[in-house]
């Protein structure tokens, strides 16, 4: 599966918390903490179930034009990262 082409979608129950200063994903009736920082608080905010990784990193790339290529290996690692965890699905 080409990572570009993923449209990620949150998975039910998570939820975006600032816990004693750490941001988190928080899934309470899984239990489960991810520990997160604020450009991963970004990037899930813009995960809604229409936006491909593609559009997200164009997104960002024009809000942020001197860290494209930076945006261009993180979002799809940060992605990749809450797909792991259970934290995003694909639409």
């Amino acid at each position: 599966m080409d990572v570009w082409t993923i449209v990620p979608c949150p998975v039910e129950g998570f939820q975006l918390e600032n816990l004693a200063g750490e941001i988190i994903l928080l899934h309470p009736a899984r239990n489960l903490i991810v520990y997160i920082n604020r450009s991963g608080a970004l990037i899930w905010t813009l995960c809604d179930g229409k936006r491909s990784v593609a559009e997200i990193v164009d997104l960002l790339g024009l809000a942020y034009p001197d860290s494209k290529e930076e945006i261009a290996v993180q979002v799809p690692a940060i992605i990749q990262e809450f797909l792991q965890h259970g934290a995003l699905t694909t639409a």
